[in-house]
């Protein structure tokens, strides 16, 4: 008998750690803050590799925890490589596409695959959104992994009392 969702998040809750709970219009409302933030007060010989280090902030954060589940990621190295080729050249905006969808190719294999959740990621949000979109997911799976969890360590105590 296949598993609900629920009862999987319950199997696989204690062997994969639960993603990044953060409301994708927190790290919307992050993201344009710390733009601004960088756009007015940092001079301007600075300002654009300082607008490029917010941008990648959390995407690479979200690299480093996918490596964290499966130590076979690569998103992080291609992370990496944009970092590396600097912030101004067109090649290092192409790796940063080729990040997005080798971290929804990750995460799409994780949770499917290894921690079955029925994920399901969009190629057409996933280029417009990226992140946010994956973070809108990642949400989503999360808060069901607690209200799993939740409803296992109630469970025995409802079979008690009946």
């Amino acid at each position: 008998m296949p598993l609900s969702p629920d009862q999987q998040a319950v199997n696989y809750g204690t062997v994969y750690p639960s993603p990044p709970r953060v409301h994708w219009s927190l790290l919307l409302l992050a993201l344009v803050a710390s733009e601004s933030l960088a756009f007015r007060f940092v001079p301007d010989a600075y300002r654009s590799f300082a607008i490029y280090a917010v941008a990648i902030a959390w995407p690479l954060y979200l690299c480093i925890w996918v490596r964290k589940i499966d130590s076979r990621s690569s998103s992080l190295y291609w992370a990496i490589a944009s970092l590396v080729m600097g912030y101004g050249f067109l090649f290092s905006w192409l790796l940063w596409v080729v990040v997005i969808y080798e971290l929804r190719e990750e995460l799409l294999e994780h949770y499917n695959r290894r921690e079955p959740m029925n994920l399901r990621l969009n190629w057409y949000f996933t280029f417009l959104f990226s992140f946010l979109y994956f973070q809108f997911a990642l949400n989503k799976i999360s808060k069901l992994k607690e209200t799993s969890q939740e409803a296992v360590v109630a469970q025995p105590q409802d079979s008690v009392t009946a």
